[in-house]
């Protein structure tokens, strides 16, 4: 046997091993923001989600708005969302990722929007 055709044995063996479960690590979110923040000022929250076949991310801001952004089979993804609250109060910003091998996790963080 060839040498090239040997190696495409070998990676056609080893590929038929690897399971949807050895690919990318185990689901986790991590949604970072503010404490406080300002009525008309645009927030920021940070996120960070690992897995092992990412979907997407659904954002809501607590205030009946959502984004959402698509990952498309991504292993990771980090960034930031902004969002601008037209009046004070306590808001809960709530990311939900959803992942194809290890289903759904969620994070939340707590925004205190006040008056100017």
């Amino acid at each position: 046997m060839r040498l090239p055709a040997l190696a495409a044995c070998l990676l056609a063996l080893v590929a038929g091993c690897i399971t949807d479960d050895e690919i990318g690590t185990p689901l986790s979110v991590e949604l970072i923001g503010p404490e406080t923040g300002l009525v008309g000022d645009r927030l920021s929250v940070i996120y960070n989600v690992s897995g092992r076949s990412l979907n997407g991310i659904i954002f809501t801001w607590g205030d009946g708005a959502t984004d959402s952004l698509a990952t498309v089979g991504a292993q990771t993804a980090s960034g930031s969302m902004q969002h601008v609250y037209e009046m004070p109060g306590l808001f809960t910003v709530r990311a939900v990722v959803e992942d194809a091998v290890e289903g759904v996790a969620s994070a939340e963080v707590s925004i205190n929007v006040q008056g100017r």
